[in-house]
């Protein structure tokens, strides 16, 4: 039953709930039946949760067995039909765009922050509060933290779509191009 509602919605035919964000190609329709299908099955937490865990898994061996003993039906059975109609190549881009809209269907922002050195709580704290005033629509923060010394010092931070480079090693570049056009 869950094959022939999911082949409807990739079909176009019939009418589904709509993705927070829009998700284009065939890769967009095969989520767009996903959200819509684990939606209204009351799945849609499950799915992003085993789609994250699976998304990690495609490297490894036991994708089979992973898939077959820990995944929640409506999972399973996109994942047959995608097989099915022989877009298997197509998955990881279907799991990241899923996962995006799952991003967007709570309100969330993602944001990555790299330093030189693990954040203090402090540092942290302000961040958030700055953050927060950064992203539109009231959006709850999810952020990444990561820790890369190359960059000296300040901090690289990308929030949605933009990047912002405060690092100390932006700022030598910077300036040694500055004085190479000089000279």
């Amino acid at each position: 039953m869950f094959r022939v509602f999911l082949r409807k919605m990739c079909s176009m035919e019939a009418t589904s709930t709509k993705t927070p964000i829009p998700v284009f190609g065939v890769e967009g329709r095969y989520v767009s039946a996903l959200y819509s299908a684990a939606l209204q099955m009351k799945q849609i937490e499950q799915v992003e949760k085993h789609f994250r865990a699976l998304h990690k898994e495609l490297l490894k061996p036991k994708v089979v067995d992973f898939i077959e003993t820990s995944m929640p039906p409506s999972a399973v059975n996109f994942l047959s039909l995608v097989a099915e109609n022989g877009r298997l190549k197509l998955l990881r881009r279907m799991i990241t765009m899923f996962l995006a809209v799952m991003v967007a269907h709570r309100n969330e922002a993602l944001c990555e922050v790299i330093t030189a050195k693990p954040l203090d709580d402090g540092t942290r704290k302000s961040l958030m509060e700055a953050l927060k005033k950064f992203v539109k629509d009231g959006k709850n923060i999810q952020l990444t933290e990561k820790v890369e010394p190359s960059i000296i010092g300040g901090m690289i931070v990308g929030v949605e779509d933009k990047h912002i480079d405060l690092s100390i090693a932006r700022k030598i570049q910077m300036y040694t191009d500055i004085l190479k056009q000089t000279i």
